[in-house]
């Protein structure tokens, strides 16, 4: 069996304010984040939530775009904001449909 090994190197992106930002904290904090993505629940870093330190959390494209239509209509956002938000997730650098974000407030 082949052993497979990369460096991480972690990109930080520009967030552009609100709503982004808002949505992005407010997902870092979520319980249900972590938990329905990976199989990793023993495992410190991708617990569901988080206290505000650094979260590793994988999303695939769709799965962000629910969590943003979602997030958004719990937040009655107007349609540039939403919009706005929506385009921020749809042109996150995913890779295969999938990314990896490093959260940290």
């Amino acid at each position: 069996m082949a052993l497979y090994v990369g460096a991480v190197k972690i990109d930080y992106l520009r967030v552009p304010g609100f709503p982004v930002e808002q949505f992005l904290r407010d997902l870092m904090l979520d319980p249900e984040v972590g938990l329905d993505e990976d199989d990793r629940e023993d495992d410190e870093y991708w617990d569901g939530g988080s206290n505000g330190g650094n979260a590793f959390y994988e999303f695939d494209q769709e799965g962000m775009n629910k969590r943003a239509n979602g997030w958004a209509s719990q937040r009655n956002l107007g349609s540039s904001e939403r919009d706005a938000l929506l385009a921020w997730v749809n042109n996150l650098p995913y890779r295969e449909d999938y990314i990896i974000l490093h959260l940290n407030a």
